[in-house]
C-alpha cells in the first residue's frame, strides 16, 4: 500500500510505501493503555491539603467535658470544625505508571494505522522555510486544505518547523521522538514531513534490538544503562 506525499503547494509528487507492520487494524486496548500512561505521565501531582495536625490552633480543650449542655469536643483542629483538618485530602504524589514496550509499540502502530483508515494523514516531502514564519505556515496549511487541529510531526533538529507552527491555534508541533498515541488521537490530521515519517518507521516499525545505540533516538543513563529517549521522555 501507497500514500501520497505533498511538496509545499499542495501537490502531490510521490508516493510513499506505506509499511505492511503500520497497515494493521487498530488495536483500541493498547492505545486506552499508552493515553492513560501519557496522562498520568502528565501529572503533577502537587495538590496538597493540610490535616488536622498540620493546621494551627487547637492546643487546648475548647470548653469541658461536661455542665455545658453542648457536644464535647477535643479541639478546634477537628475536621468538622471551620478552619480545621481536611479528612483524606490529597496530598503531592507520583501518578505515573508503566506499561511494556510492546503494547506502546502497538499503540503507535495503531493509532498511525486509524488515521490512514480516516484519510486523516498527510506526509509532505519537506516544510523548509527561509525563515521561522507562521504566515508562511498558514498558507501551507491553506494550499493541504487543512482546517482543523493538526498535529505537526518533524524532525528538523534546529526547529525552525517548530518556531512557524507554534503559534498557530489549534495546531501542535512534536518533535519525531516525541510521538505517542495521545498526540496523535487528540488532533483530528497527522502531517509528518518525509523524513520524520521515515525515521518514525524506522523506529516505531523494527525491533528494539536492531538499532545502533548511538543513534539519536537512545541516550544513556546514569547507570549507563541504554535507554530509549521515546520512553524516557514521559
Amino acid at each position: 500500500m501507497s500514500i501520497p506525499v505533498y511538496d509545499k503547494e499542495g501537490k502531490i509528487v510521490e508516493s510513499e510505501e506505506f509499511p505492511e507492520e503500520f497497515n494493521i487494524p487498530p488495536h483500541y486496548n493498547s492505545i486506552f493503555d499508552h493515553i492513560r500512561y501519557v496522562r498520568n505521565s502528565l501529572r503533577r501531582g502537587t495538590a496538597s491539603t493540610k490535616r488536622r495536625g498540620e493546621v494551627s490552633g487547637g492546643g487546648r480543650k475548647p470548653w469541658r467535658q461536661k455542665g455545658t449542655g453542648r457536644a464535647r469536643q477535643g479541639s478546634i483542629r477537628s475536621p468538622i470544625w471551620k478552619g480545621g483538618g481536611v479528612v483524606f485530602g490529597p496530598k503531592p504524589r507520583n501518578f505515573k505508571t508503566s506499561i511494556p514496550d510492546n503494547v506502546k509499540k502497538l499503540s503507535i502502530k495503531s493509532s498511525i494505522s486509524q488515521k490512514l483508515i480516516d484519510e486523516k494523514l498527510i506526509i509532505v516531502k519537506d516544510v523548509v522555510f527561509e525563515k521561522p514564519s507562521t504566515k508562511n505556515a498558514l498558507e501551507f496549511l491553506r494550499k493541504l486544505n487543512i482546517n482543523s487541529p493538526t498535529l505537526v510531526v518533524y524532525s528538523d533538529e534546529n526547529g525552525e518547523v517548530k518556531k512557524s507552527f507554534r503559534n498557530i491555534v489549534k495546531v501542535t508541533p512534536l518533535f519525531y521522538q516525541f510521538i505517542n498515541s495521545y498526540e496523535i488521537l487528540k488532533h483530528d490530521y497527522l502531517l509528518m514531513t518525509k523524513e520524520a515519517y521515515l525515521k518514525i518507521k524506522e523506529v516505531w516499525g523494527n525491533d528494539w534490538e536492531s538499532f545502533d545505540k548511538t543513534n539519536c533516538y537512545w541516550k544513556k543513563s546514569e547507570t549507563y544503562k541504554w535507554e530509549k529517549i521515546c520512553f524516557s521522555c514521559l
